[in-house]
């Protein structure tokens, strides 16, 4: 018998609530975009999905090869090149970090969606609505939506694992099968903490094996070798040399930070992902009450699935309860395991898992407590959204934040621009500007002189590069005859008394932190 459709007004304010809750994730992720984060590694990611552009296009220099590699990990091996690729689509259309940081946005919003169709899928209307209103203002959700990173992209591909896990292991659809295969391979290509999904993938094969069949597993597996094929075709060249580096990556982690650290850190960082624990790392500051309202948000995540194994512990869903708690706490044993030093992106893969959790835990308590479960929900939102509200008013009143956020993008694409402009009242003096910017070098903070732009911080080049449509010259018509910029970023650095003296009669202008100072031609 087909179950009766729900009423049209119960459906109607479902559908309204959604739309609400995907405006709101829109309107947090995208509100000020320009004030992203935006240092070295987000400028080679753009410059190499740059360079996939102009090899499409027929543009690229002679001798420059087709990147085969992404960026090099955090673990000391190139990440692979799918990264670079998604990111070459917004690109092809706008050179600029603004649409690459765009279309990462939009995909974090099309995860709190699909958060919601999970929701729907393994649990209830509440759970959906609650868990995609979550993750839709969970602090470390947004912040991780607003920068150009691979694992940012992580998100929207979990979120379509655990809809295909849903169709393989409840609804019991052979093909199913080949999806996952291919989005676990994505999402490891992404980022190495999505290694976890080779066990879960495990689990969910020895689960649903009665509707295994060799022509999805077959389909789904050359599907995944075709999309890593770049990345096994380095591999192969370099015969795998890069990895060489693992045993020293690890011996240099463990000299680095000591074992009880490292345990600290992975039991604490889950917990703290779903709130905005440890933010004082990104911006230089955190209220008292954030990290036990992480512990609480975190605790009652993990709570929420380990409640629900145990409720349907006879049920055919079980399985599916049992995938998802394993799921939470893979990260922490895959590190654990390793030895890694864990950083608060490797919890990424915990996305939309915690809020989903969470909003399970909630509805148990709705059984009990309606009143309650409805003031916690509330309080948990309004937590986020006051959260969100200080980063964004912290970020946006300096141009940045301390800590290792720094100058945001707009400021440092606004130096960058000016430098650009006022040389060019000099252009016709010689062959091209004298672009000797110099953002500081950590020991001597000012008037840190540079002969040549490839000295500059990796953005800054990019930057002057990108926006000056090639390399400037620093040799052509002698660099005597053109100012010179120099950059003081606040944020790092302030003047000592005698540099206040030295710069006090240089003209000078001020976009967020950042100060450039102009020294006249001789």
């Amino acid at each position: 018998m087909t179950a009766p459709s729900p009423p049209p007004t119960i459906a109607f304010r479902e559908r309204a609530a959604l739309v609400a809750i995907l405006a709101v994730a829109a309107l947090v992720r995208l509100w000020r975009l320009d004030l992203m984060e935006f240092k070295g590694d987000e400028a080679m990611a753009c410059r190499l999905a740059l360079t996939v552009v102009d090899h499409l296009r027929g543009a690229a220099p002679a001798g420059q090869p087709f990147p085969l590699v992404g960026l090099l990990s955090s673990v000391g091996v190139p990440n692979p090149p799918l990264f670079i690729y998604l990111l070459a689509l917004p690109l092809a259309l706008w050179r600029d970090p603004l649409a690459a940081a765009g279309a990462i946005a939009l995909s974090n919003v099309a995860a709190v969606g699909l958060c919601y169709l999970i929701g729907r899928r393994y649990f209830s209307p509440f759970v959906a609505l609650a868990s995609a209103a979550l993750y839709a203002l969970a602090p470390w959700a947004v912040i991780f939506s607003r920068k150009i990173w691979a694992q940012d992209l992580l998100p929207v591909f979990l979120a379509g694992f655990l809809l295909a896990a849903h169709a393989f292991l409840v609804e019991r659809r052979p093909r199913a099968l080949a999806w996952l295969l291919l989005l676990a391979a994505a999402a490891m290509q992404l980022h190495l903490s999505a290694l976890i999904l080779a066990g879960v993938l495990a689990g969910l094969l020895l689960a649903g094996r009665a509707t295994l069949r060799a022509r999805w597993l077959g389909l789904g597996a050359a599907a995944a070798l075709a999309l890593g094929a770049p990345y096994l075709l380095h591999l192969v060249r370099t015969h795998g040399g890069d990895f060489a580096h693992l045993g020293a990556w690890r011996n240099e982690s463990a000299r680095l930070v000591a074992a009880d650290q490292r345990m600290d850190w992975a039991l604490r960082f889950p917990l703290s992902v779903s709130g905005a624990d440890e933010t004082d790392a990104l911006v230089g500051t955190q209220a008292s009450w954030v990290w036990p309202f992480a512990l609480a948000t975190g605790l009652t995540a993990f709570g929420g699935l380990l409640w629900l194994c145990w409720r349907d512990r006879r049920s055919p869903l079980f399985s599916a309860r049992l995938m998802l708690a394993a799921w939470f706490v893979l990260p922490t044993l895959g590190l654990i395991a390793t030895g890694a030093v864990p950083i608060m992106h490797y919890f990424i893969v915990l996305y939309p898992l915690v809020f989903l959790g969470l909003a399970a835990a909630l509805e148990a308590g709705l059984r009990w407590r309606p009143a309650a479960a409805w003031t916690l929900l509330a309080a948990c939102l309004a937590g986020y959204a006051w959260l969100d509200a200080g980063l964004y008013r912290a970020v946006a009143a300096r141009g940045g934040a301390p800590a290792d956020y720094g100058a945001a993008y707009a400021e440092k694409a606004a130096a960058v621009d000016f430098v650009l402009q006022d040389s060019a009242a000099y252009a016709d003096k010689t062959a091209g500007p004298d672009l000797t910017l110099a953002a500081g070098a950590r020991q001597r903070p000012f008037l840190t002189d540079v002969a040549h732009p490839d000295n500059l911080p990796p953005e800054y080049r990019f930057l002057l590069e990108a926006r000056s449509g090639g390399r400037p010259s620093a040799e052509a018509g002698g660099v005597m005859q053109l100012p010179r910029y120099f950059l003081l970023d606040s944020l790092r650095f302030s003047l000592t008394p005698a540099g206040q003296t030295g710069t006090k009669n240089l003209r000078r202008r001020q976009f967020g932190p950042l100060t450039i100072f102009v020294l006249p031609p001789s």
